[in-house]
C-alpha cells in the first residue's frame, strides 16, 4: 500500500524515512570528513557536492514533510499513556526542525560566506543573505551543532523504538519497517 493506514506506514512513508536516515547518515559523515580536508582544490569541489546533496535532502524533507500532512498517523498501540503520545509526537516535530535545519543552516552558511549555491551546477539558489563574515561564522556554528542534536535525537528515536520491539513486544518498530508487515 502507497498510502498510511491506522495500522501502518504507507510504502511511501518508508521509503522517505530510510532514505533520508541514509542520506543524513552520508551527509553527516562527508561533513565531517569534509571539515577535515585540507584547502586545496580537491576540498571545493568536495563542497560543492556536499551543498548539492544537501539541497537534495532539504528538498526530500520537504516532500517528506508534505505527505506526513496529507496522509493519517497510524494509531498508537493499546497501553500507550497520553503523555507518552505527546512526547512521541514532539519528538518527531524535532526531528523535522533539525533535519530541515541542517541543510537551510548550511545554505546560509555559504551564501553569508559569499559561496553561491549551485546544485550539481545546474542553477544558483537565490541568495537570501549578502556576504556577512560573523553571519557565516554564525551559521557554521548552527550547522556544526544541529548536526549532534540530530545524531542525539535519532539515536533516542531509535532506541525508543527498539524499547517497544524488545520489551514492550508491540508493533510500533513492524509499523516502519521494510521487511515485516505491522
Amino acid at each position: 500500500m502507497l498510502k498510511n493506514t491506522e495500522n501502518s506506514y504507507g510504502v511511501v512513508a518508508k521509503g522517505f524515512h530510510w532514505l533520508l536516515f541514509l542520506m543524513l547518515a552520508f551527509m553527516i559523515v562527508a561533513g565531517n570528513f569534509l571539515a577535515s580536508m585540507p584547502k586545496e582544490p580537491e576540498k571545493l569541489q568536495a563542497a560543492g557536492m556536499h551543498k548539492s546533496f544537501g539541497v537534495v535532502l532539504l528538498l526530500l524533507i520537504l516532500a517528506r514533510l508534505a505527505w506526513r500532512l496529507i496522509n493519517v498517523t497510524p494509531k498508537d498501540p493499546d497501553g500507550i499513556r497520553a503523555v507518552q503520545s505527546l512526547m512521541a509526537r514532539a519528538m518527531h516535530w524535532v526531528l523535522y526542525v533539525l533535519m530541515f535545519a541542517q541543510p537551510l543552516s548550511g545554505v546560509l552558511m555559504s551564501q553569508a560566506a559569499g559561496f553561491p549555491v549551485s546544485p550539481f551546477g545546474l542553477f544558483e539558489l537565490p541568495v537570501l543573505l549578502d556576504k556577512d563574515p560573523s553571519l557565516a561564522q554564525f551559521y557554521r556554528g548552527v550547522h556544526g551543532t544541529v548536526w549532534i542534536l540530530l545524531v542525539v535525537a535519532v539515536i533516542g528515536h531509535a532506541g525508543v523504538a527498539l524499547h517497544h520491539h524488545f520489551i514492550r513486544k508491540d508493533d510500533v518498530l513492524k509499523k516502519m519497517s521494510l521487511w515485516a508487515k505491522a
